[in-house]
């Protein structure tokens, strides 16, 4: 993402947080930028997609931030990782509340169909990132339980964000209270592997079903109405378009595209790309 795009997208989460999204005027956050109306409407085609490139650049973030630590320290031991994830979720929501406050009071995500289908996709990155920190923690003796883990450790956490949300003059130290909730998971780790409790959900729960043509036609062609694309991606988009409207597509050709596809950072691209391969056998 050029450094443009990026002020552009900042600039609109803090006005619509403190606006709102329907009071916010595109012309309010150009001028926030610096730069005229016409600059705006080369990097968004509307308010609209610019609200859901700024979703998707907050979860981004989060996501971003989360692996990092995992990458970047190495040096210490997986429980300290995973504590340190733990109070990362908690930073990036204390720094973005407002922006979520809105989200949450303007039921924003039922309603839109693109953000509900990026927040699903996350929600099971999220969690395979949770199993991964939860696998290094406790070990394999633990995977018959990490569906159910995984699922445990994200309703501990989504409960206290919401403290924070009702109590919003609550200071907590974000440190001390990832320590607590690692204390507590261990008590529920120990407590299954003692009791061998048969597991309740299974693994395939977040495995995606293989997407039809038509809804991957669909979502193409909103990827090129919404996005300012090469005309190498284009093209390649294209080509997989015709190949998806045929009663026997040919996935050799798709797959070709696909390798163009995967050269393009534009997320909504990398996510079709995943979809794609889901649809190939």
């Amino acid at each position: 993402m050029n450094e443009k795009k990026e002020k552009i997208i900042k600039a609109s989460i803090q006005l619509f947080a403190k606006k709102g999204f329907s009071s916010t005027t595109i012309q309010e956050i150009a001028d926030e930028c610096g730069i005229s109306k016409g600059a705006f409407y080369l990097h968004f085609k509307s308010k609209e997609q610019l609200f859901n490139r700024a979703f998707e650049y907050y979860i981004d973030t989060s996501m971003q931030s989360i692996e990092t630590i995992r990458k970047e320290n190495q040096h210490l031991a997986p429980r300290d990782i995973f504590q340190k994830q733990i109070a990362e979720q908690f930073q990036h929501f204390a720094e973005n509340k407002d922006f979520i406050i809105l989200i949450l009071s303007e039921n924003i995500i039922p309603e839109n169909q693109q953000i509900k289908k990026y927040s699903k996709t996350v929600k099971k990155q999220m969690h395979d990132e949770i199993q991964i920190s939860i696998l290094t923690t406790y070990g394999q003796e633990i995977e018959p339980y990490i569906t159910d883990l995984s699922v445990m450790i994200q309703g501990i956490i989504q409960s206290y964000v919401q403290v924070l949300l009702l109590q919003d003059q609550m200071q907590l130290s974000f440190d001390e209270l990832s320590s607590f909730i690692l204390e507590r998971f261990d008590d529920l780790v120990h407590g299954m592997l003692r009791s061998q409790t048969k597991p309740i959900l299974k693994q395939a729960i977040w495995d995606d079903e293989a997407p039809s043509a038509a809804s991957l036609q669909e979502e193409l062609r909103l990827i090129k109405l919404e996005h300012l694309l090469s005309d190498d991606t284009l093209v390649s988009i294209e080509v997989i378009e015709e190949e998806l409207a045929k009663a026997e597509p040919r996935k050799p050709v798709i797959q070709g595209m696909l390798t163009n596809l995967e050269k393009c950072e534009e997320p909504a691209v990398i996510r079709v790309v995943e979809q794609l391969k889901l649809f190939l056998p």
